[in-house]
Order: structure tokens, then C-alpha cells, then sequence
């Protein structure tokens, strides 16, 4: 895969900074850690299996992966998770990291998600 641009990372950024503060008061962030779902998608060109062992390495835990055949693209999907604080300077961070260990392995970033209550 081509490396990220500049213009793609400051979208990236952009988006999670909107996303996380259309959950949370950035002045005032949860104090407890949430479950944080990350989401990547690959075709069969991919490293998927490497991808997961990174992932795991780092104590993702794999929500779930699977093989979608009704995709043109015949697409792999994988939700991994793990707790953690709801910080907009770490989730920039943390973005920015999976963005690279999934162009690492020629696999897709789709962004994060987590549920308040």
C-alpha cells in the first residue's frame, strides 16, 4: 500500500476529533476506561493473519473476523478491541497508529467506534 498523505491524515484527524467530541466534553472526559472498537477491512491481497498477530501483540482482542463473499470486493472484515481512556490526544495517537500497522500489512483502517452510556 502507498504511504498515507498528509491530506489523508489531517481527514483522519479531523474525523476522530469529530467523532470524539460529538460523544464527550472534551473539557471533561470520561475518567474510566471504554471498550474501544477498531475497525479494518482487507481483500484477499492482504495480510489479515499478520495484521490479527500485531494486533494481539499489543492486547487487541479479536471481536470478529470474517469473510464477506456478497462484497465485489470479496472482502475481509476484523473488529478488534481493548479498553481504553477516552482522550482526544490519545485516540489522534492511536488512530494514527492503526492507520500504519494496517497499511503495514496492505490492510485497510476504517476508523474506531465506542458506545457511551
Amino acid at each position: 500500500m502507498r504511504p498515507e498523505t498528509e491530506r489523508e491524515r489531517q481527514a483522519r484527524h479531523e474525523a476522530t476529533v469529530s467523532a470524539f467530541r460529538a460523544l464527550v466534553d472534551p473539557a471533561a472526559p470520561p475518567r474510566a476506561p471504554h471498550l474501544l472498537e477498531q475497525h479494518f477491512f482487507a481483500s484477499d491481497e492482504g495480510d489479515i493473519t499478520g495484521l490479527i498477530q500485531a494486533l494481539e501483540e499489543r492486547s487487541f482482542q479479536v471481536e470478529s473476523f470474517q469473510y464477506d463473499p456478497e462484497s465485489p470486493d470479496r472482502t475481509w472484515k476484523l473488529v478488534v478491541v481493548r479498553l481504553e481512556l477516552l482522550e482526544e490526544a490519545k485516540l489522534l495517537r492511536l488512530s494514527d497508529d492503526m492507520e500504519e500497522l494496517g497499511r503495514q500489512h496492505g490492510v485497510t483502517y476504517d476508523g474506531w467506534i465506542t458506545h457511551i452510556s
